[in-house]
């Protein structure tokens, strides 16, 4: 698990870079590395979306796949997804 967060921590400090270097005024770049970077971004919200939902199944006393796939809760399912708008929302905030 411990390897799994440093390769992580790892991914997503090589994806910001590029971010960082353009923030500082190294160079400008044009509309492709604009669109490059906005993939990075989106993928970087999606890894970090998936995180938030991996750590929530965690620290929940029953499987959260469970309960959405075979008991079809629909109170697992909204809570869910203010977890999911809750992590965007921040995700957001600190990328943007």
């Amino acid at each position: 698990m411990i390897k799994f967060r440093l390769s992580l921590l790892a991914l997503s400090a090589a994806l910001v870079a590029p971010a960082q270097a353009l923030a500082q005024g190294a160079q400008k770049i044009g509309p492709v590395g604009n669109l490059v970077l906005s993939v990075v971004y989106g993928l970087v919200g999606i890894i970090l979306l998936m995180v938030g939902y991996k750590i929530f199944e965690w620290v929940t006393p029953f499987s959260v796949n469970d309960a959405l796939s075979k008991d079809q809760n629909r109170a697992v399912g909204i809570v869910v997804g203010a977890i999911f708008i809750g992590v965007a929302i921040i995700v957001a905030a600190a990328l943007g």
